[in-house]
Formats: C-alpha cells, structure tokens, sequence
C-alpha cells in the first residue's frame, strides 16, 4: 500500500510540473534525497583505477563530472553516469594528496594539496603533458589536508596545513613563495589546521578546524592577509611565544561539554584517560547546509554536531539557573503528558527523537534524560543536563529534573554548576532542607568542592589558557552550543573523514567511519535511517551528488563506490546493507574509548610476513 501511495504521489508532482513553473524547484528538492530513496540505497558501481587509498573526492558544481585524488599522487577525472574514467591528471606531488578542488569558471583548473606540504595547481587538459603547474606552492611546512573555494570567485581558495596556517590564493594574481604569499590566518604551531570550509551563501564567512574541539568562524571582511614571514619553520616557530589569539574570529563553535575542559575553565581534577580523550579530539570536515544557515561538524574522537548559526545556543543555559529559567516565566505547564515510566532499551530514544521533534513534552525530555544518564555514551552526560533543563523550563516545579541536573553535573565534575543549583532549588523549596535525598546530594557536591585543588603547575590546559588573550579567553568561555548531535560512527583512525547534508534542503546526515559503514541519520529526529558496507576497512569521504540522488564514497580501498537507489524489488535482498544496526552503534561506541592504532590494525587486517613484510597499508591515515 506504502508503494502505491508513493508511486501516485510522483505521479502527481511530475503532472503538476509540466502546468505550474514553480514546481521545478519543488521537484528538486523532493526528489533529491528522500527517505523511500534513501532506504534502497545500494553499490551502483566501483569506480577502479587507483593504485592507493583514495582520500578526496570532489563533484564539479553541474554534477557532470567527479574528481578524485588518492595515494598514487594523481587526481582521476570520471563520468558518474557512464561510469567511464575519463582522464588521469599526474601530479608533481610526491605525498598522498588529501584535498582536490576544481577551479574557473569552466572548472577546467585541478587544485590539489598534499602530505609533501606543497598546493598546487593545474589545467585539467594540460596536465598529461607534464607542463609546468599553474601554481606550485611550498609555502606550508606542514602536510596540507584542506581546500576550499570561493563559491561567488571560482579562481579564489584557501588552503588549511598542518603548520597552522591557512594561504589564500587568487589564481588572477602572481604567486611568489615566501615574498607575495598571503597568510590568511596563522593559529601557530600549537594547532593543526585539519579542515576549512566556506559558508555558500554568506563567502565571507570562513570556518576553520583543527586539533581541538572549536570551529573557528572568520570574517574575511575584517582579516587582513599578511606576508609569508620566512622564519615559519616548525624550529624557528617553536622558540617563539605561542600565539593563539585569533584576533578577528567572529565566533567559537563547540560542544558544550567540551568547550567547557577544553578552555581550562573546567571545575574539578580529570583523570589521565580524560585528558587523553582531549588531546585526541580535532575536527576533521566542516559543511554548511545549501541556506548557509547550519553548520555540520564530524569531531573526531566524539560525535557529529549540528551549529545552528541563525539562533545559536549559549553555554550559560546550563552554567548560570538565572540565566536558564528567564525561558521559564512564559512556558505553560501543559507541556506535559504526564508519560510515566522508562524503557531501558537503547533503541527507544529513536521514538523519543520522534516524539520531541514533533510536538515536545517535558515527559519525554525527562525519560531521554533518564536514559541517557544511564547509557553514558561519550556526550550522553552532556545531553541528559541539557534534557533535564528542558523539562524544568516547561515545568519549573518538576523537583526530580533539578535533582537529575545536579547528578549530571557531579559526573560531568561541573562542581560549581551543582552548588548554584542546589542553592537555586534550595531558596525555592526551602522545606528540601529536610529532605534525605537532597541532604545527600549537597553533601556529596561540598564534599567534592572541599577535596578539590586546582594544580596551576600541572595542568597544561591551564598554563596553556593562560598565554591567550582576553578576547580569545571569552570567546572559547561562551563558545556557541550544539543544537542537535548524530551517533552511531567512529571516527578515530584517521583525521580526514567527512559527514555531509544530504539534499538540497540537507534533511538528511551522512558519514563514513572507521568500521568501513555508511551511515546515514534524519536530521529533525537524529535518528539512523540507513547504513549501508561501504569499505572493507575505513569510509572517509561521503560526498552526495549536487542534484540527483547519488552518493560518492571512498576509504581505504582503491575504488570510488557510487551509491543511488535500487528497485523497490532489488531493495530486499541489498547485501550492502547493515542487518544488525544497533550492535555496530554500540560496538562503535566502545571503539572510540581504545587506542586508535590498534582498531586501525584491526580494521585494516594488518598482516605483515616476518621475510616479505607485506600486508603494510601504503596509506597514512592520520
């Protein structure tokens, strides 16, 4: 019956396009990325002629042709309808190159940048000739692993190094190494640039992504570029103070949970395997949905978040009860159904996701939390207190949602967040005094606050918050909060993987990850919609066709897949297709806690003969 339904429903919307003109763009979107499209996704083709792992794929903006970069040092040029290789661009890179970027206005130009730490560029045509690059850039002294293009100037792009430092470059002007480069931003040597990304309808706005867990947003209005200074060598760099004050950052961008640690202003003493899980996060791909209003974050060694960039959270809602409850004074408390009882099955917080994101109710916020609070996934913690101060926006008297927001915040070890709730709830119900549970409660917070001593001399992420500058300082302190986050992946191997909006109105999230799955969420409710076998070791790039409902991949194998639905018949017997969804979320879960070599090996079925040595992956992944 859900067939025929949907079938007559295609039906309408092609008949009413041929009379009504405004149907085409409501054709487009529809017909983009859907979930009936999306449930039959499968393999359409392996796309093969690669000698390496292939880390970059990239769809000229007509969607005619897609580019592809890889170990082997050479971008290939392919028709993704015909499936025909169409040319092999060589390169004079002698690293594995990490970025690909077409240029001009006829996309003729190939941009490429690599791990010998040099960009360049290329004329598509030309280059099987073995000419002399349009551009040959050593200015970086660390591997290059991002490009990104100007969408209103096709012939201007940046780069993002490894060095810290992002170069513009304007292909209209000379470019001289180390005397007309252009710096465009210079976070030192402290931080990686891992990923750039360009806002597509504001150009101005450029974010940008490295060993920590802030995305930067830059105002290229308000940045003045300055010369290439030549003492930038790691060396030279390193003898030099450190300088991470961004001074024309517009915004900082993270996890709540993590921006709080990761800025030194965290309350209590952390563990030796916290302060490892922080120095091994760093945002590995930016995207922007197609209105420039979202911001799409795959952090690795965490989760994908969602920024909304138009109405963007504020940390203090959980930090400040003042701050939190002003929402408070106009919300009803008919928010509530009254749902009693929770279910500790993982897989029902898909039908809370549902249920909030239809009509929100404080019951089901409360029983998410509950859930949440009890699974302890990394960032459930976080999301439980941001669920519990829900429920007492829409029902300030709700007594068990302030007691579950103080038992977030003690495991999270936010100790002065517990104390000011507890002197919030206590003035509001000073009758609690008496009451065992909350006398508990208060006693275990003092106790902890009373035990903690804050070590100037050995935390580093202090003596390191220290050396910023005030504006830095505050921007890092109130860096804006998530608004949705996406589970299920792994990304811990290696720092080049992708999540990207899916359709024209990006409704939907994809992503590789390290156990070589496709994984793809419905943005509204964050729930997994489908997951698909895309590599027999690591998924890196996931890039969706800019028009028809088509999906490049590429990992750790040779090929470039092609992903497009199948027959509603074909569906059924899909092999690609994950069967047993939740055990690989789980098993995904428990991966981001270990050592990243050692899944990596794994993943990769590392054998290596004591006399030939073979089996030795020729790719470096991070």
């Amino acid at each position: 019956m859900r067939r025929s339904e949907d079938y007559q429903n295609h039906i309408m919307v092609l008949r009413n396009r041929e009379i009504r003109g405004s149907y085409r763009n409501y054709l487009k979107k529809k017909f983009h990325f859907n979930e009936s499209l999306i449930s039959r996704l499968g393999l359409e083709k392996e796309l093969e002629g690669h000698q390496g792992c292939v880390n970059c794929l990239q769809w000229s903006s007509d969607g005619r042709i897609l580019a592809s970069g890889s170990d082997d040092t050479n971008v290939m040029i392919w028709d993704p309808f015909t499936h025909k290789h169409l040319k092999t661009v060589p390169t004079p890179h002698i690293g594995n190159i990490f970025s690909v970027k077409l240029l001009g206005s006829d996309e003729s130009l190939v941009a490429t940048a690599a791990g010998d730490c040099r960009v360049m560029v290329q004329a598509m045509e030309q280059a099987f000739m073995r000419q002399t690059p349009h551009l040959d850039c050593g200015c970086h002294v660390g591997r290059v692993k991002r490009l990104a293009r100007a969408p209103d100037q096709p012939l201007l792009f940046w780069s993002g190094g490894e060095d810290g430092l992002s170069i513009q470059y304007d292909m209209r002007e000379p470019h001289e190494c180390l005397a007309r480069s252009k710096v465009f931003i210079d976070l030192s040597y402290t931080r990686e640039i891992k990923c750039i990304a360009v806002n597509p309808t504001k150009p101005y706005l450029i974010a940008i992504g490295a060993n920590d867990c802030f995305v930067r947003l830059f105002d290229r209005r308000m940045v003045r570029t300055n010369q290439y200074r030549p003492n930038h060598t790691y060396d030279s760099r390193k003898r030099a103070p450190s300088q991470v004050h961004d001074p024309n950052c517009v915004e900082f961008y993270a996890p709540g949970h993590l921006s709080k640690e990761e800025s030194g202003i965290y309350d209590a003493g952390s563990s030796d395997d916290d302060d490892d899980m922080r120095n091994n996060l760093s945002t590995t791909y930016i995207d922007f949905n197609s209105a420039g209003t979202e911001m799409l974050v795959n952090m690795g060694g965490e989760q994908i978040y969602l920024f909304d960039l138009n109405r963007p959270r504020s940390p203090k809602e959980l930090r400040v009860p003042d701050y939190a409850l002003k929402a408070c004074k106009n919300v009803s408390n008919k928010s509530c159904c009254c749902r009693n009882g929770i279910s500790v099955k993982m897989k029902n917080i898909d039908s809370y996701n549902k249920r909030i994101s239809k009509q929100p109710c404080a019951c089901d916020y409360l029983n998410r939390a509950k859930i949440f609070f009890q699974r302890k996934w990394i960032g459930d913690v976080y999301c439980a207190a941001r669920d519990y101060l829900q429920v007492i926006e829409m029902c300030p008297d709700r007594l068990e949602a302030y007691i579950g927001l103080v038992n977030c915040f003690l495991s999270l070890k936010w100790l002065d967040e517990a104390i000011a709730w507890l002197l919030y709830v206590k003035d509001m119900k000073p009758d609690l005094a008496n009451d065992e549970e909350f006398k508990a409660l208060h006693t275990e917070v003092v106790t902890l606050k009373n035990n903690f001593k804050r070590k100037e001399e050995g935390d580093k992420y202090f003596k390191n918050f220290k050396k910023i500058g005030s504006r830095e300082m505050a921007l890092k302190t109130n860096a804006k909060d998530f608004e949705l986050r996406f589970l299920g992946h792994c990304n811990t191997t290696t720092d080049i993987k992708e999540a990207s909006f899916l359709g024209e109105d990006g409704n939907y999230i994809c992503s590789g990850s390290d156990d070589g799955i496709i994984f793809i969420w419905n943005k509204k409710t964050t729930n997994l919609v489908n997951a698909l076998w895309g590599d027999v070791s690591i998924v890196n790039c996931v890039q969706p066709h800019p028009s028809s409902c088509l999906i490049a991949s590429s990992g750790i194998d040779s090929v470039v897949k092609l992903w497009s639905p199948s027959g509603e018949d074909e569906a059924e017997t899909n092999t690609r297709v994950v069967k047993d969804l939740w055990l690989a979320v789980e098993a995904n879960q428990q991966r981001m806690t270990k050592d990243p070599f050692e899944i990596m090996l794994t993943n990769i079925g590392y054998r290596m003969s004591p006399a030939e040595g073979q089996g030795m992956p020729t790719c470096r992944t991070t």
